[in-house]
């Protein structure tokens, strides 16, 4: 597969004039393509269809217009050429974006976990209700949402995606519960989100072990947390789900999660699994939670970030290794292992495999074992 070339400025300065015009696309914003002229000049256009005709539409120069800027023009241009752009001249009559909003957060409330609603509300308070707030929800236009979502790009194009895709959501609902005309276009339809590469990390064997002897031989300040981290890691659980577990949840060779992120499900226990759980039992047995904390309101565990990041120091494991990614290293380990992603989806209770897809990580150690198997396959092949 041919590396993908970001269009940054470094890179656009280096490209240079040929004898004939050619265009470099940019794999950011698809569509959206720089033209180079033998004379030098370099400009950013859009080519593209209109009514069965071939349009090349100039946008602007470089280094006038900067890569950032130029995708920004791209998405406005792009809306007033939509099939349903005379749609926005209509401007229905409706709430405002804030008014929308508070209705939705009032009914997601009944049906989600508060750690659930957290996030989204950070993302409302944080980028959606400053932009669009006390605006009328069929005024906003493509341009409009293109301005904000590449501004916000700038700094965090993966909370830009996640910010962009909540305000598709809210607008989805609104239109679901007859707060907006069932008709109304999203205006941010148009956009395309940023590329983006799946955040996990996996741990190879070696880190794996350096891992579990710190899990060992941690003190009583960090043992409960450890145990947790131990969890994570035989079971493929994400943190909450480990550590908000119930002894009544804990079955002879399975754990009954009841409020697991996809709905209720249940985890199988390995022997190893089992092993840490029998320590915990004897520990923490006599309370009503797995991981009991008298601090905490909820009387578990809520937070071990504390304890994670003095044990991942121990370890000798990178700084940006996350608790999560134990959940990760288990999926990717259980792929190296021959399982299928359909059962390794199973084992991590994914609604879909595509999600699965994400965690199948391969260290260079296993790559170098996997190409030896083929090779010495083949050359046995080769001398039959």
């Amino acid at each position: 597969m041919k590396p993908v070339v970001l269009l940054t400025p470094h890179h656009i300065a280096s490209l240079k004039p040929r004898d004939r015009e050619y265009a470099v696309d940019d794999p950011q914003c698809p569509g959206l393509r720089l033209r180079i002229l033998p004379g030098g000049t370099t400009s950013w256009v859009i080519v593209k269809r209109i009514d069965g005709t071939p349009r090349r539409i100039t946008l602007g120069k470089w280094p006038d217009l900067t890569p950032d800027a130029a995708r920004a023009a791209f998405y406005a241009r792009e809306a007033t050429l939509a099939p349903n752009a005379t749609v926005w001249e209509t401007r229905p009559r409706t709430m405002d974006y804030a008014t929308l909003s508070s209705h939705f957060m009032a009914n997601r409330a009944k049906h989600f976990k508060p750690s659930s609603i957290g996030p989204f509300q950070a993302y409302l308070d944080a980028q959606l209700l400053p932009a669009f707030g006390n605006r009328p929800v069929g005024n906003l236009t493509p341009a409009d949402i293109a301005t904000w979502f590449h501004s916000y790009s700038r700094h965090r194009p993966g909370g830009a995606n996640q910010a962009l895709g909540h305000f598709t959501t809210i607008l989805n609902w609104g239109k679901a519960e007859g707060h907006l005309p069932h008709d109304l276009p999203n205006p941010a339809s148009p956009l395309r989100k940023n590329r983006s590469n799946a955040r996990g990390r996996m741990l190879n064997f070696a880190q794996i072990r350096k891992l579990a002897r710190v899990l060992d031989l941690v003190g009583d300040r960090h043992w409960l947390p450890a145990q947790a981290i131990r969890l994570c890691l035989l079971t493929g659980c994400r943190k909450g789900e480990i550590l908000s577990l119930r002894w009544s949840d804990v079955k002879p060779t399975r754990l009954v999660l009841r409020e697991a992120k996809t709905g209720p499900r249940e985890v199988m226990l390995s022997a190893p699994a089992r092993e840490a759980v029998a320590k915990l039992k004897a520990r923490t047995g006599h309370r009503a939670f797995v991981f009991p904390s008298a601090k905490s309101t909820s009387g578990h565990l809520m937070s071990i970030a504390g304890s994670w990041s003095a044990i991942r120091t121990k370890a000798g494991l990178p700084p940006d290794i996350r608790l999560h990614d134990m959940r990760h290293t288990y999926a990717s380990h259980a792929i190296l292992a021959g399982e299928s992603l359909p059962t390794t989806g199973k084992l991590l209770g994914h609604a879909s495999p595509r999600t699965t897809e994400r965690y199948a990580h391969l260290d260079g150690s296993a790559l170098a074992k996997a190409a030896d198997k083929v090779a010495k396959e083949i050359a046995r092949m080769m001398a039959d």
